[in-house]
């Protein structure tokens, strides 16, 4: 009995501290496992996805990075190269609601490779904690974040695998960078590298890929080199001196990957607000796609591509890339899907706005942005819609012999200029400023419609210089001052080829109510001025690389029935009635488009 209690002693003595070590790894696993969740849980309200759009030749590409907020006011950090000669920047944040913020670029240095972008709010937002990046050993802990092929606030998990590396990628010389093998793929560019606490100690910007594809090597830029760089702007950190960078020249880099440029997505329409992508399947670029349209096809596809020259490369995702093969049956998949319910509201608008001499554009706009067309295609389809419309009904106008020709003649030219110059600067405005303007120009439309004055032909005629045409038609008399109308006619002009509505939205009222025109006169000599509008506009939208061709075509056939058919009532119809058609439904769209302004903005 003795015996048997010693021995089972001397087992509990072996046995128990094999417990009790178990229960301790246990412990310190779980810990290390809680500092990650809440490493992670730090830095994620302050990490973007970042969308820039940038025009190549005749190609528009997307570069698709990552960035981290800096300062609550609304400053965020990321690369140079994401945003390089960028026309329009997007970004969005983790968890928030589906749709994008407009950035502006405020302050970039391409030695560096860092820039600042800005985007405003109704709130604070929320910065990262930094580190410091002088105290990181070989051996600690890292995290990437951003948004690797446009899967949006991913982690990677790693460790620091060198310090101080010295590297030359695309005529930039990189010094003294952080080695990690942290998971750093094409759209983390731009991204935080955090330690185990949540603190930002880099920020992510290549990768060493003799083959295309992340082999374990990537690197980042420190972040005390970054913190004396946007303190200048934000001044947030007091700044630190610099080493001079200075770029050298070196062979380019070959990066054959980024989304379709096809029909769909040359204007980068954001088509996937409405799908969760759980799994991306590989896909040949310049092969035909393996369905139709329905996203950017960054967000379900990886694409294979050319192998890049063995030195390290930078990870945002644009590239010039081959146009993928589309055919017929994708495009008439897409317009049944998405316009076919269209159709009869931009009949409908097309009816009632040439009765006005109009065409439509005040609904075909809004109706394109509703089926999910992008601002730009919008306005260019709606240019085009509103010439062959106008065309249309400008026929039934000239038997009507209610057309003023010389009327025309006098305010033609600086009508397409105006809306020449409009269509090609259309890129130079943010989204949410051309909603402002839009809604803007309606309510100011049917501010001068709802005027109390005649519009039979006895209101205002402004006449203040010796420029002066003075018209005798269907009876009525009414003097038209040059150097009043044409400055006029020109600066209408190039907002409506900005806005996609051709400018009769202002012409009509302002020969009304300004120069005594009766209204049908107006009416019928506007639905010339249009056309003349239209096509100025729409060859500005085509420099510019805005045309959808199979897109624009078909909905063109709809807005020249509809057209004949405005038209055609337009010429038996009371001014009376057409001034409250015209009024009511300005306003309405109006409403509409400054909702827009809010949600966007």
């Amino acid at each position: 009995m003795g015996l048997r209690l010693t021995t089972l002693l001397i087992a509990c003595c072996f046995v128990l501290p094999g417990f009790a070590a178990a229960e301790v790894r246990h412990q310190a696993l779980a810990q290390l496992q809680e500092n990650f969740n809440m490493a992670v849980a730090a830095v994620r309200p302050g990490v973007v996805c970042i969308k820039a759009t940038r025009k190549t030749g005749n190609q528009w590409i997307e570069s698709i990075g990552s960035g981290f907020v800096v300062d609550e006011r609304g400053y965020i950090l990321t690369n140079q190269h994401v945003v390089a000669d960028a026309v329009g920047v997007e970004i969005s944040f983790w968890r928030s609601p589906p749709r994008m913020l407009q950035a502006k670029v405020i302050h970039e240095d391409a030695a560096l490779d860092l820039a600042l972008l800005q985007v405003k709010g109704k709130k604070k937002f929320t910065p990262v904690v930094f580190g410091n990046s002088e105290q990181i050993e070989m051996g600690d802990w890292v995290m990437s974040v951003g948004s690797p092929f446009g899967f949006e606030h991913s982690i990677a998990l790693g460790i620091v695998s060198a310090a101080n590396r010295n590297l030359r990628i695309q005529n930039r010389e990189y010094e003294n960078m952080i080695q990690t093998d942290a998971v750093i793929n094409e759209g983390n560019s731009g991204g935080p590298l955090i330690d185990i606490f949540g603190r930002v100690v880099g920020i992510t910007t290549a990768i060493y890929a003799p083959d295309g594809t992340y082999t374990g090597l990537g690197f980042a830029i420190p972040v005390n080199r970054a913190k004396a760089f946007f303190s200048r702007i934000t001044g947030a950190l007091a700044a630190l001196p610099l080493p001079a960078i200075h770029p050298l020249s070196v062979l380019p880099i070959d990066l054959n990957a980024g989304p379709p440029n096809d029909f769909n997505h040359i204007q980068f329409r954001d088509c996937t607000r409405c799908h969760q992508i759980i799994a991306k399947k590989v896909v040949v670029v310049g092969a035909k796609r393996p369905h139709p349209t329905v996203g950017n096809c960054d967000k379900c596809h990886i694409f294979e591509k050319k192998a890049a020259t063995g030195a390290p490369v930078t990870v945002a995702t644009p590239g010039a890339f081959r146009p993928m093969v589309v055919d017929q049956q994708d495009f008439w998949i897409f317009f049944k899907a998405r316009m076919l319910k269209s159709v009869p509201l931009l009949l409908i608008s097309s009816v009632i706005f040439s009765m006005l001499g109009l065409g439509g554009g005040f609904f075909y706009v809004p109706i394109l942005l509703y089926s999910g067309i992008d601002f730009h295609t919008a306005t260019t389809s709606s240019l085009l819609m509103l010439t062959l419309g106008s065309l249309s009904a400008m026929l039934v106008f000239f038997k009507s012999r209610l057309v003023d020709m010389k009327l025309v003649a006098a305010l033609s030219l600086p009508a397409m200029i105006g809306a020449f110059m409009g269509g090609v600067y259309s890129n130079i405005f943010e989204i949410t400023t051309l909603y402002f303007l839009f809604s803007i120009t309606l309510f100011a439309a049917a501010y001068f419609m709802i005027k109390e004055k005649e519009h039979d032909g006895t209101g205002y005629q402004l006449v203040g210089s010796s420029m002066v045409i003075t018209r005798l038609f269907h009876g009525q008399t009414y003097s038209i001052d040059l150097l009043l109308a044409l400055p006029l006619v020109a600066m209408v002009s190039f907002l409506g080829g900005v806005l996609g509505v051709a400018g009769g939205w202002f012409i009509v009222p302002m020969l009304t109510l300004f120069f005594g025109v009766p209204m049908r006169v107006a009416v019928a000599s506007s639905s010339l001025l249009v056309p003349i509008n239209g096509t100025a506009g729409f060859l500005g939208h085509g420099i510019a690389g805005h045309i959808d061709w199979q897109l624009t075509i078909v909905l063109s056939l709809v807005a020249v029935i509809g057209a004949q058919i405005g038209a055609r009532i337009s010429t038996k119809a009371d001014t009376g009635l057409l001034r409250v058609i015209f009024t009511c439904v300005l306003g309405m769209v109006g409403l509409w488009m400054m909702s827009k302004v809010i949600w966007v903005g």
